[in-house]
């Protein structure tokens, strides 16, 4: 009888346990204020912006008085199964619940490409800025 109450402990923990890992890997969900966003860096390892990008928003998540905390998945987008409509968006791209931070449609087909920011990668301000005004709905 005992032996078999510590094996079905044993079970519950190990469960407990994967299904934590499997949710800390993901990484997604961003607590604010109440408001749940799911917040995404699509890149992959080639694009020469995705480093300045994944700092500058890592940067714009734990900046002083933010208040947005610093959960993101950071998307690797060669991995991603060849019909995931994310490998549609240029690179570097922050997703916010799905949609770009900085207001560009959607992708129509999955093909892959560069991303061109027209003042360069944007800093660590302007991604807090606009991930306040997603935050707020503005």
């Amino acid at each position: 009888m005992t032996m078999s109450v510590v094996n079905i402990v044993r079970c519950v923990l190990l469960l407990g346990v994967l299904t934590l890992g499997a949710c800390a890997s993901s990484a997604v969900v961003h607590s604010s204020g109440g408001a749940l966003m799911k917040i995404e860096l699509l890149g992959f390892p080639g694009c020469p912006n995705t480093p300045a990008m994944r700092e500058n928003l890592r940067a714009a998540l734990e900046g002083a008085g933010a208040g947005l905390g610093s959960t993101f998945a950071d998307v690797n987008q060669e991995s991603l199964p060849e019909s995931d409509p994310r490998r549609g968006w240029p690179t570097p791209t922050i997703l916010v619940d799905g949609h770009d931070l900085f207001g560009m449609p959607a992708p129509s087909t999955p093909a892959m490409g560069c991303r061109i920011y027209p003042n360069g990668v944007p800093d660590a301000a302007e991604i807090r800025t606009a991930l306040n005004g997603t935050r707020t709905g503005k």
